[in-house]
């Protein structure tokens, strides 16, 4: 065991009132390395939904390969979460944490190794397909891919399948990197999944899609539910997207590590919130983390049973048999930690969570997530908390701030605010909400 982990072994002993969780498995997977690998990010997406909605694709994921079953991003909105996610660094590490209303000026991302940066050093060949306008070149998003181009997530597997087609047969290794729009507001269902989520076509009038700020503001609930549902149905739809990536491999799927995760997730009326604001409850927090290499048995792939999305980099340079030493291992992924604008979510192990959040009255506080889910009723366990408070010294210790001042802010072009807009970041004008009859749930 690491001195870290024995450090938080220590620090958050669980109580005699209640017997401790499993140990969290290892990480293990043993056999050949696979040539290549596929990385996707399905933006704005919640790991407990997947439960509600059918997503086969992703469910094969699992059963074939392996799964994370409580996978926290190290950020709750963009643009941090994937620094994380590219440099191996908690949010805390690589400094990044600043907020989305600074109305499109951000300074670009800390001069830390990325994921593509390592691999490309390793001889790959690396290309990115993004839809979020905050990936854009002007932050550095693009370091260390040969090609970095944004798209929309109906067009991305035909220019993946184009890409593959053209270059992985050269006999070299590559790494791709797709990251869909997924259920990110304005949200666009198929008519198929509308349908089987009942979501009147009232709602989906608007061209742009169901606007989040409309379910902000909608305080009698018609239009929250709706927006519910409609989410539900775009992951769905997600789902068929990363069939359709999966497709787009070709021959070349059985030689490739597939790793799917998430930004962040999306809060759809719990604590009475819409969106991903400023907050890291775990409706935020909690995203999919999926593994799969189809050379190798499911046995032979075994995932942590928590995990950071932060260690997405060392997991996918440990399969391809990469070196590099990476801030959080998928060998070492304890405790689970988020940050957004100084507020800091930490679990020891899944279960037991504090929260530091300055809004939220006298802080942390502390939840079961085993019994409390959602995050209602508060445990008040001083023994507990102290001990939770020490894990985070230890992770404070184990991972400090930067020292470097950051970076001057890049001001984002027009065309990025007018994405940016569309996608709620920057506001948008009032509309009337519509209020159909509610419809029964399927």
């Amino acid at each position: 065991m690491r001195p870290l982990l024995l450090m938080l072994a220590t620090a958050c002993g669980l109580g005699r009132q209640s017997p401790p969780p499993p140990p969290p498995e290892e990480w293990t997977w043993t056999g050949p390395a696979p040539r290549h690998a596929l990385l996707i990010v399905t933006d704005t997406t919640r790991a407990d939904l997947l439960r509600e909605a059918h997503t086969p694709h992703l469910d094969a994921l699992s059963t074939q390969g392996a799964r994370v079953e409580r996978a926290w991003s190290a950020g709750t909105w963009t643009v941090p979460s994937v620094i994380s996610l590219m440099t191996g660094a908690p949010v805390r590490a690589h400094g990044w944490d600043e907020s989305t209303g600074m109305m499109g000026r951000y300074p670009p991302l800390p001069d830390q190794p990325t994921l593509p940066e390592v691999l490309s050093a390793a001889g790959f060949s690396t290309h990115g397909l993004y839809a979020n306008p905050y990936l854009a070149e002007d932050l550095g998003f693009d370091r260390g891919f040969d090609t970095w181009k944004r798209s929309g997530d109906a067009r991305m597997p035909a220019q993946l399948t184009k890409h593959v087609e053209a270059e992985w047969g050269d006999g070299g290794r590559h790494f791709a990197y797709v990251h869909l729009i997924g259920p990110h507001s304005p949200l666009k269902p198929s008519a198929a999944a509308a349908a089987r989520w009942s979501v009147e076509p009232a709602y989906l009038e608007e061209p742009r899609g169901l606007l989040i700020g409309a379910a902000k503001r909608d305080r009698q609930g018609d239009f929250r539910r709706a927006y519910g549902r409609a989410y539900r149905a775009v992951i769905e739809d997600t789902d068929a997207r990363i069939g359709e990536l999966l497709e787009a491999l070709g021959p070349h799927r059985a030689d490739t590590l597939v790793v799917v995760t998430s930004d962040h997730g999306e809060l759809l009326g719990e604590h009475e919130r819409v969106g991903h604001g400023r907050h890291v409850w775990e409706a935020l927090t909690w995203v999919p983390l999926r593994a799969d290499h189809p050379g190798l048995a499911g046995a032979r792939e075994r995932l942590p049973a928590s995990a950071s999305n932060a260690a997405v980099a060392d997991l996918v340079t440990r399969t391809l048999r990469v070196e590099h030493a990476w801030p959080v291992s998928i060998t070492d992924p304890l405790p689970l930690v988020s940050q957004r604008e100084g507020r800091v979510a930490l679990s020891p192990e899944g279960r037991h969570k504090a929260l530091w959040d300055r809004d939220l009255g006298r802080s942390p506080l502390l939840f079961d997530l085993s019994a409390d889910p959602d995050e209602v009723n508060r445990i008040d366990d001083p023994e507990r908390l102290a001990r939770l408070r020490a894990a985070r010294d230890a992770f404070e210790a184990a991972h400090p701030e930067p020292t470097a001042a950051p970076a001057d802010p890049v001001q984002l072009d027009a065309d990025h605010l007018d994405q940016l807009r569309e996608l709620g970041y920057l506001g948008e004008p009032a509309k009337p909400t519509p209020a159909p009859v509610e419809p029964s749930k399927p």
